[in-house]
């Protein structure tokens, strides 16, 4: 099968937070199980800098990625507006490829909405994972709203499936009015390799000069991840000798978390280190005496359980998916969204609790390998791949000027000849 994911940010884009990581993932799984994998994205890579784009593909571990330039590097960071030069060119390098189905990730992008037109003019089935960005929360709320009324809701009703990622997403499309024959639920997916050997914790206390035991924040920079209920949480925790790390790229509320730091005098036992890749980030999460993901909405939370693989232990919120999926892995603690006090305690409770923590590990170890295992989670999106293939191939084609004579009559014959119908 040959499989076009669409994603506006793609390795080693890692400052966009999990779903380049993901979207990497699933893509490698299915190179690795025999199927020829494409990707199509931007250059989007950090707040400075932009990957290398053109339009002859890259290939990346066999993947081959078509990468367009955004029109503005700083609205795509800042705004997640990505504006892709040279869409056309890219998508009739794709009609001459053939590919097979389209896996579109992530909501309210315009790569989505060229996607479904592609989709519906050559009578390819496609599926979309948004992996949380479905409901309008957090920033933008009305410009969202606009995005939905004109492009987002036309990319749902057209999708031959809509992925969840846990059982709080498949409530999510359910409040958003998706028919649930049309969700499937699919875990996100971890690369147990990576680790394996288990990284060390020198490599980051070296580079960072972090002596002092520390519980770690592993993520993005925003409202919604609430570290400033983690910043004040600390002041509170009874073990002094603990320091907290800040690790993620600024999406807006950094000065803001500094300052809260300021004001309850906690700069001693606070740092900020910034965005953490490759080493630095493995040797964060198995130094941490604990990881704390107090975001909300969160519908899964790929940080605490890549914490557990390195050997630590989760505190997390209990009003989404990352919740759910700790509390069904037995793998750490559940307290309420913005609770400082809550908060504290749970922290304190695994630090006094060592034999505690290495059980969580161990258990929460299993459950990934059991359930989160990225070659598991390719096998259980080709099948969802079938079902949409199938109900494509059920549809009656949509009509548009020229049907029967152009690219997509000859993708539709071509496809017709190598599945001998």
């Amino acid at each position: 099968m040959h499989i076009l994911h669409v994603v506006p940010y793609f390795y080693p884009a890692w400052a966009y937070g999990g779903i380049p990581r993901l979207v990497y993932g699933l893509a490698r799984a299915q190179y690795k199980q025999g199927h020829r994998v494409s990707v199509l994205t931007t250059d989007a890579f950090d707040q400075q800098t932009r990957l290398p784009s053109g339009s002859a593909p890259r290939v990346i571990h066999g993947i081959d990625v078509i990468t367009m330039p955004n029109l503005s590097n700083r609205l795509a960071y800042h705004h997640q507006a990505f504006l892709p030069v040279g869409m056309g060119t890219a998508f009739r390098r794709i009609e001459t490829s053939s590919p097979d189905i389209l896996h579109l990730h992530g909501h309210r992008h315009l790569l989505n909405n060229a996607a479904r037109t592609f989709a519906l003019r050559h009578n390819l089935p496609y599926v979309l994972t948004p992996n949380g960005t479905l409901p309008a929360i957090e920033r933008k709320i009305a410009i969202k709203a606009v995005f939905d009324l004109v492009f987002g809701r036309k990319v749902i009703r057209d999708a031959q499936l809509l992925i969840a990622v846990s059982r709080a997403e498949v409530a999510q499309f359910r409040q958003a009015g998706v028919p649930p024959g049309k969700v499937v639920e699919i875990p996100n997916g971890l690369d147990l390799a990576e680790f394996d050997p288990a990284p060390g914790p020198e490599p980051f206390r070296e580079r960072f000069d972090v002596r002092a035991p520390f519980v770690l924040y592993l993520g993005k920079l925003t409202p919604r991840k609430g570290v400033d209920h983690l910043i004040r949480a600390m002041a509170r925790v009874s073990h002094q000798d603990v320091v907290l790390v800040v690790a993620g790229n600024d999406m807006g509320v950094a000065r803001a978390l500094r300052r809260t730091t300021r004001e309850i005098g906690l700069e001693h036992r606070v740092r900020f280190v910034g965005l953490l890749t490759g080493e630095d980030r493995l040797s964060a999460l198995a130094g941490a005496s604990l990881l704390v993901y107090p975001s909300t909405q969160e519908i899964f939370g790929l940080v605490p359980f890549e914490g557990l693989l390195a050997g630590t232990p989760a505190v997390v919120v209990d009003d989404c998916g990352c919740g759910e999926l700790v509390q069904k892995a037995g793998a750490g603690l559940l307290v309420p969204f913005a609770d400082p006090d809550r908060l504290a305690h749970a922290i304190d409770t695994l630090l006094d609790d060592p034999e505690r923590c290495a059980d969580m590990v161990t258990r929460g170890r299993q459950f990934i390998r059991n359930f989160l295992a990225w070659d598991r989670i390719g096998n259980l999106t080709l099948e969802a791949y079938q079902v949409a293939v199938t109900r494509a191939r059920g549809r009656r084609h949509r009509a548009y000027p020229g049907h029967g004579t152009g690219p997509a009559h000859a993708i539709a014959a071509r496809r017709r000849t190598r599945d001998g119908s």
